[in-house]
């Protein structure tokens, strides 16, 4: 009897002790908890997607730019110029452009012109001068990219289709008789906007033009113009 007795008295005091401690061990967890929960939070924290830096909708732009024309045989061609734009959402917009194009004769064309070359003619018959046209603007993608974690850029990407107008000038196979000539001409595109802040941004364009060439030449002239330019917003 003294046995069990004392294993009783054992036990219960063991329980006591155990609820005793219970509060205590619930405490110093609970402070534990808070301490990690504070040092993971700042550890693993997030930087959370802010909305959109920019909106186009009801705004004009416009962007000076130059570019490069490289897949003519003769030329490879260099526009300068500006283009004005208008969004009617921040999808939809029109943009106006315009360009004067300077040429510089290709290798092969120095080689057709020089001793060793074959000589066929003195004057190649049709080169770019001037790009004028009015494009309607989709915009279907926007988003943000991050650069490690120094700074979240805003971006869109657009898709372009247009008609205008090419100015050329035009020559015979001696170069004696020279021609200003003037062409509608169609064009599709790709392009995008990196904005660097709610007015300005990076502009890069990819158009392809499609227009009539001369009739001795026959068939359809393809130059694809690459441009890149700073785009203001100016309201």
């Amino acid at each position: 009897m003294k046995g069990s007795f004392r294993s009783i008295v054992g036990t219960l005091v063991a329980v006591l002790l155990v609820l005793a401690a219970t509060p205590a061990f619930a405490a110093e967890e609970s402070k534990l908890d808070t301490y990690l929960d504070k040092y993971w939070g700042e550890t693993r924290s997030v930087k959370v997607i802010q909305k959109r830096l920019f909106q186009k909708e009801g705004r004009l732009n416009v962007t000076p730019y130059f570019g490069v024309i490289p897949n003519d045989d003769f030329y490879t061609y260099y526009p300068m110029g500006a283009k004005v734009g208008y969004y009617f959402s921040e999808d939809l917009g029109v943009e106006l452009t315009g360009s004067y194009i300077f040429g510089s004769e290709s290798d092969l064309a120095g080689f057709l012109r020089s001793d060793s070359g074959f000589r066929v003619q003195t004057e190649f018959p049709q080169v770019l001068k001037w790009n004028a046209g009015l494009q309607g603007l989709w915009s279907p993608i926007h988003g943000k990219i991050g650069v490690f974690a120094w700074k979240l850029f805003h971006f869109d990407m657009h898709l372009s289709f247009g008609v205008g107008a090419l100015g050329t000038e035009v020559s015979d196979n001696k170069g004696a008789d020279k021609q200003s000539r003037t062409d509608v001409a169609g064009s599709v595109g790709l392009g995008g906007r990196v904005f660097v802040t709610d007015w300005a941004a990076i502009a890069v364009d990819y158009r392809h033009f499609f227009y009539a060439a001369m009739e001795r030449l026959g068939g359809v002239s393809t130059p694809a113009e690459v441009t890149f330019g700073f785009s203001f917003f100016v309201n």
